[in-house]
């Protein structure tokens, strides 16, 4: 069983792989719209965590996703964590790599603000409350699972753990389903990550600290990687919970790794991370 997600961001947040899009007037959203179509023809499922100003700023690319039938819309912050002002300057400065998005999500006041903005902006533009999420740059703290489970948020996907192979509850009575297979972004080398820009990360500290694995691979031995640990999960009745950003699978090799994970997935059933804790009644 598989529970296959993306993320997707606005343009204004100016994430390092966005200055990558080869195609002038191309967008995230729009990519994502492209990576649906081929998750369409195979039958699968995908949730997709969307920042809330991507549905607030681009709502005429993202509507076609929200109202596929195999998609899934879940939260992913309202504004994404954007960076301090002097974050590129201090990064330049110091030499350590710049990221794409804060490490802190500020006061719990901010973060409740935030957590509520998303849940608005979702129920507007598609007439229903979102009950998924993932933190942008999984970037959570113990104020996190609180605010989510108190506006309404059931299901989350933030933690790495490849030893884990079903959901489980957190203190908060959220369900949580790990990432149980090797993220695609920080593990492929594509865009600005190249084998430079990822030895210099290492150096200055950059990563997951939760991460199993600290290298990088093209993106044909990354898929490689992916179609092993599914194998080896569902042999042992697990749940795979699969990350791959549309955007970052473009990048990559237009999409030619995914479409060959996607023939492979799609002999598997397919769940939304909403549906994630019926494998917990099931236990």
């Amino acid at each position: 069983m598989i529970c296959l997600t993306g993320d997707i961001h606005h343009m204004s947040l100016r994430i390092n792989d966005q200055r990558f899009i080869p195609e002038a007037g191309d967008t995230e959203a729009a990519i994502a719209g492209r990576f649906l179509k081929l998750v369409e023809s195979r039958g699968l499922k995908v949730t997709f965590y969307v920042t809330g100003m991507t549905l607030e700023q681009e709502w005429p690319a993202i509507a076609p996703i929200a109202e596929s039938p195999l998609a899934e819309i879940g939260g992913h912050t309202y504004a994404g964590l954007p960076r301090p002002p002097g974050a590129r300057v201090r990064s330049f400065l110091t030499g350590r790599r710049s990221v794409s998005h804060s490490s802190s999500h500020g006061s719990p006041a901010a973060q409740e603000r935030d957590v509520r903005r998303m849940i608005e902006v979702a129920q507007r533009r598609m007439g229903r409350r979102i009950v998924s999420w993932r933190s942008h740059g999984l970037v959570v703290d113990r104020n996190t699972y609180p605010i989510l489970a108190r506006n309404g948020i059931r299901f989350i996907s933030d933690e790495l753990a490849w030893s884990k192979m079903l959901p489980e509850r957190t203190a908060e009575g959220l369900v949580s389903h790990p990432m149980n297979v090797i993220m695609d972004h920080d593990h492929i080398y594509h865009a600005h990550r190249t084998q430079q820009y990822v030895e210099q990360q290492k150096q200055a500290g950059g990563g997951y600290p939760g991460d199993p694995d600290r290298e990088s691979y093209s993106v044909g031995e990354w898929a490689g990687i992916v179609r092993g640990q599914v194998a080896e999960i569902e042999s042992r009745g697990g749940l795979a919970t699969v990350l791959m950003h549309p955007l970052c699978m473009y990048l990559a090799d237009r999409f030619a790794a995914a479409e060959m994970l996607l023939d492979m997935f799609c002999r598997s059933t397919s769940i939304w991370a909403s549906e994630t804790g019926r494998l917990l009644e099931e236990r």
